[in-house]
């Protein structure tokens, strides 16, 4: 999918913005590079794109208990945060950051990754959190995942939908919770995957992301998924990432340009 979507976009069938196409530009190159220490792993990216496919399911609307269908741009984007490895089998990417307009459904993939880390990632004991500056919007995501699960057969014989986390202890001791800045449950989180959402909308949110930054360190390959749409509340933790983001894109192909190798 990462190939097929770059061939569209540099066709012209597929018209994105300047970011979108250099971060492609550099990921169809990151393919074939024999330099690296990372490879892509078919198997690992195609194993995301089918568990969601063939397991997740919408929960709402004419849509309602339907299989989710990715487009190809979900399609080559989880490909690319899954399917970059190391030789021990680790994934590359350690945070991804996807920033769209309203109405593209970065809530329902969130949901999805959000599920497959839970159960699809063959991570003993893992913890995943929907994260926001405020408990309502931390739950958006936990909600439809907690949709998603009703929904699907395959999904309810691993996870039980409890009132306040979904629970795959008795599949591999998992736990999936909404967080906010106002919970209680801040200290001692050992995190395999944050779904940090509507991050343009948090107030002093360095701390937070702080906090979720720091509960991932005794993982192996941790994931923290980073949703937002256009920035409202500037000079805070939006326009740090968006900052450091676009430093990392116009560094792709610079010797001396800012390098982060696992951000994407």
């Amino acid at each position: 999918p990462i190939l097929e979507y770059w061939e569209q976009i540099e066709s012209g069938k597929e018209v994105v913005c300047d970011k979108i196409y250099r971060t492609y530009k550099k990921i169809a190159y990151d393919l074939t590079d024999n330099s690296s220490e990372f490879f892509y792993s078919p198997v690992r990216a195609n194993h995301v794109i089918e568990f969601i496919e063939n397991f997740c399911r919408h929960s709402k609307g004419k849509m309602g208990g339907k299989p989710v269908i990715l487009e190809l741009w979900e399609k080559a984007m989880l490909a690319t945060i899954f399917g970059f490895i190391d030789i021990e089998g680790n994934r590359k990417y350690r945070e991804a950051i996807l920033i769209i307009g309203k109405k593209n459904g970065k809530s329902l993939i969130a949901s999805c990754v959000g599920l497959y880390l839970l159960v699809g990632d063959g991570e003993p004991g893992p913890e995943i959190y929907a994260v926001a500056g405020k408990r309502d919007q931390a739950k958006i995501i936990w909600q439809e995942a907690k949709r998603m699960v009703r929904k699907s057969p395959a999904l309810a014989k691993r996870i039980k939908a409890l009132v306040a986390e979904l629970s795959s202890e008795l599949f591999n001791d998992g736990v999936f919770k909404p967080l906010a800045s106002d919970s209680d449950t801040l200290d001692g989180l050992n995190i395999h995957g944050s779904l940090m959402d509507e991050f343009h909308q948090w107030k002093n949110g360095r701390p937070l992301y702080n906090i979720i930054a720091d509960g991932v360190t005794a993982r192996e390959q941790p994931l923290n998924f980073m949703t937002s749409t256009a920035g409202t509340i500037r000079e805070d933790i939006y326009d740090e990432i968006y900052d450091e983001v676009e430093r990392i894109i116009n560094g792709y192909f610079d010797e001396n340009g800012y390098k982060d190798e696992r951000k994407i």
